[in-house]
């Protein structure tokens, strides 16, 4: 039995979203509705992040984009989240798979998989620990000698985690793409109103010493979201594209499964609170598309 699989390798990200039989899947992503609605859609929004978005468990892309339509959006979803996904793989996925796909806009849910060098390298932020094992694999199997990952980067998780939010905005401006970065809600943060088992298995889980940061998981979340606004509130103008979704959780009591996976409940709140957000979004850009069309 091998410890934590990797399931679909993704030899640039690490992993894939599996398919797990979702209907309409390509090029690691689930795409919805089906492929004759895809083709007549409007508008394509691309979601990426990590577990917290994965279809089916976390699937409030979905949830988000069954709202839009019943709204009257003509919208097709390419959901691109990965497990174990960090910043530098959502940075990744906008630089080789949006000008494949073309999305009018990108969503992602992201901070918690930054924390504390807790998937990437220390040093090295766009080393996934799924591609260390395959590597590593290869090492030992003589198929090759010697293993580089580029040069050391002394960048701690929050300053890597908005350097690479910039720039993912910065290749989306250049290919004409709106892009929203969401902070993502966790337990442990804001004023979420924690059921007493819900208290204790953050407790557990708060102990745990996350071994290349050298600290306790709840000291590594908190370390690292009061950096993130510390940086964001120094420059706030190249950050205009992050909006901070840590609250939204905070009315909301039965939202989590876990210390950072949502409910059922959690997933449909998500959509609800994203559709506000990007509807307005979605009717500009519609009224672009007629004006230029006249």
């Amino acid at each position: 039995m091998v410890e934590d699989p990797i399931g679909t390798y993704d030899p640039l990200l690490g992993n894939d979203g599996p398919r797990a039989g979702h209907p309409y899947y390509r090029g690691g992503y689930k795409i919805w509705p089906g492929a004759e609605e895809v083709a007549n859609a409007v508008f394509r929004i691309l979601c990426i992040g990590n577990s917290t978005s994965l279809w089916p468990a976390s699937a409030w892309s979905l949830e988000l984009g069954k709202k839009l339509r019943r709204y009257g959006h003509s919208v097709a979803i390419y959901n691109g989240a990965g497990k174990g996904h960090s910043s530098s793989q959502e940075l990744l996925r906008v630089i080789r798979d949006a000008p494949a796909i073309k999305p009018d806009l990108i969503i992602s849910l992201s901070g918690i998989c930054d924390i504390g060098y807790l998937v990437n390298a220390k040093g090295y932020p766009f080393l996934h620990k799924y591609s260390r094992k395959a590597m590593e694999y290869l090492k030992r199997s003589d198929i090759v000698s010697d293993i580089s990952h580029g040069y050391p980067d002394s960048a701690g998780p929050a300053e890597v985690w908005c350097r690479n939010q910039r720039l993912a905005n910065v290749v989306s401006a250049e290919l004409g793409i709106k892009h929203i970065v969401l902070l993502q809600p966790v337990q442990g943060i804001g004023s979420y109103p924690a059921t007493a088992e819900e208290l204790e298995f953050l407790d557990q889980k708060s102990r745990v010493v996350l071994r290349a940061a050298d600290v306790p998981y709840i000291t590594a979340v908190r370390d690292f979201y009061a950096e993130v606004r510390d940086i964001m509130a120094r420059e706030p103008e190249k950050y205009k594209h992050i909006v901070d979704f840590t609250s939204i959780f905070d009315n909301v009591p039965g939202a989590y499964r876990d210390h950072r996976h949502q409910s059922q409940l959690g997933v449909e709140h998500i959509a609800t609170q994203v559709e506000k957000l990007i509807s307005p979004i979605l009717s500009e850009l519609a009224s672009e598309n007629r004006q230029a069309g006249a």
